[in-house]
């Protein structure tokens, strides 16, 4: 989800020039459900790959890494590559993450690496939705992943209550309401550019044909938080105790109530990759 919009609409404000502690606590959990899909990727990341050694990450689309690859960076065994083509975003990532060794931020799109740039992760989290041609991004994703890579795709729920929620607050136009009443908290955006909006709803039924189709199984899948839209939104995020709960009732939910979904996957074929590249 465009995490940009949500925080307009719920009316924080985001700093540009702190550090990233001042500006936010990357381990709280929010109305999006941040600390979940944290854990979810550290997880699987974490039962994907044992012992010592170094892994290789690509996250892509990781706007400025507030949300992902700085708080990843905080595991000295990833060696984290963050690409984004937006510059604000990515300037703006390498002054949060100057002490980040193992992190490092290029202004680009998945197209423009290397054919032998391959990687034991890759992170596709809140991209495909912005996409008008999303099977192509999953392509890109499976010519640069290890044939015994992971591959972490994080998307809303297109017909989900953020969704809902978001179209109903467009059109009823109550942005100059929220502003009136909303609690002023400054946070940080996990990008710099705005100007990006929705391009697919998915339902989860077209997100399996979709990895399906490109040689991808599932073999994780979660739930995030369940009200992430700017109306419930601006109700729910004044209380700790209910934010938390938001997280975790999802848990307890049929997936297709949840307002966005986490997916673990793998090649099914891990020559396929292999005839990719030729």
């Amino acid at each position: 989800m465009n995490s940009e919009t949500c925080l307009r609409s719920c009316s924080v404000e985001h700093s540009q020039n702190k550090p990233l502690a001042e500006n936010f606590p990357r381990e709280i959990e929010d109305i999006w459900g941040y600390a979940k899909r944290l854990r979810f990727v550290r997880e699987v990341i974490r039962a994907s790959f044992g012992g010592p050694r170094a892994i290789s990450v690509l996250d892509v689309g990781c706007g400025n890494g507030s949300q992902l690859a700085i708080p990843l960076a905080n595991d000295l065994r990833l060696q984290i590559t963050g690409i984004d083509p937006d510059a604000a975003s990515i300037e703006h990532g390498k002054q949060l993450a100057v002490s980040s060794p193992n992190l490092n931020f290029i202004c680009a799109s998945v197209e423009d690496l290397r054919a032998d740039d391959h990687f034991d992760v890759i992170i596709l989290s809140e991209v495909l939705e912005h996409l008008d041609q999303p099977a192509d991004m999953l392509r890109n994703a499976k010519r640069l992943l290890h044939s015994e890579g992971v591959l972490i795709v994080t998307v809303p729920n297109g017909y989900g209550e953020f969704e809902i929620d978001s179209w109903f607050f467009r059109v009823l136009r109550l942005q100059k309401i929220v502003d009136r009443f909303a609690i002023k908290n400054e946070v940080l955006a996990g990008t710099d550019n705005s100007e990006s909006g929705h391009a697919q709803f998915f339902t989860r039924s077209r997100l399996q044909n979709l990895f399906q189709q490109a040689g991808l199984v599932i073999t994780r899948e979660s739930a995030g938080s369940f009200l992430a839209g700017p109306i419930a939104g601006h109700f729910v995020s004044r209380s700790p105790r209910l934010v938390g709960w938001n997280a975790r009732i999802t848990d307890r939910l049929p997936l297709v109530l949840a307002s966005g979904w986490y997916f673990a996957l793998r090649l099914k074929n891990p020559i396929d990759r292999a005839e990719d590249n030729k």
